[in-house]
């Protein structure tokens, strides 16, 4: 009776975990942008929705509500400074001072090995619909600016379809600015191709810890 109950047990584990393997592998992820950044205000909704299951974030003139959707209506709604504000249940991990651009990039670099499989994984299932913008960057350095401005412009014609995209980012190397509009809406067909890669990377713990300083949560060496 316990061996044939511990094998009905295993047998449902099992088939609920092919189930959301099946699911991550054949329903797509939907991921929707709009957003008009101005220096006066900033006005963004991104929505991602997996089936009939997404959530929506919503910022417009300060107010900043995050909404659960269920069949594409909200089910829960909340306000997230009421969140931020919220006293922690324990003492947050130490956070070290912000670190310049330039460590972001190196980092970008260090890491670029496992970036790539998942790039590529990315690249195999993304199908984008719609990307349409027009955006003004300017950072504290003109040579950041232009290494940003430089991957923009090669991501611009490594996209598919290149139709669908009208995106056009002007550098400023005199001051610091960011302003525009963007829309964005694209699908990732297969889920679970990006997830394995990227589980594989994090299993590594050379990768961990990188993340962890850019994070601003510990040393290369931690």
């Amino acid at each position: 009776m316990a061996a044939t109950l511990l094998f009905s047990i295993l047998l449902a584990v099992a088939v609920t975990i092919l189930s959301i393997l099946l699911a991550l592998y054949l329903i797509p992820v939907t991921l929707s942008t709009v957003a008009d950044c101005r220096r006066e205000s900033l006005r963004a909704t991104a929505t991602v929705a997996w089936g009939i299951v997404g959530a929506r974030v919503r910022a417009d003139d300060g107010v900043q509500v995050l909404e659960v959707l269920l069949a594409g209506r909200p089910v829960m709604t909340r306000d997230l400074r009421e969140v931020a504000r919220a006293p922690p249940e324990k003492k947050a991990e130490a956070r070290g001072p912000a670190l310049p651009v330039r460590e972001y990039i190196d980092a970008a670099g260090d890491l670029w090995p496992h970036l790539r499989r998942i790039l590529a994984a990315v690249y195999r299932s993304l199908y984008l619909e719609t990307l349409r913008g027009n955006v003004t960057l300017g950072l504290e350095s003109p040579a950041d600016t232009g290494v940003i401005y430089g991957y923009c412009t090669a991501a611009r014609y490594a996209l598919w379809p290149a139709e669908a995209i009208d995106f056009v980012m002007t550098p400023v190397f005199d001051h610091e600015v960011f302003e525009g509009t963007f829309t964005l809406r694209m699908q990732i067909r297969w889920p679970l191709l990006i997830i394995i890669p990227a589980v594989r990377a994090l299993l590594q713990k050379p990768v961990r810890q990188r993340l962890r300083q850019v994070s601003g949560r510990g040393a290369p060496g931690a």
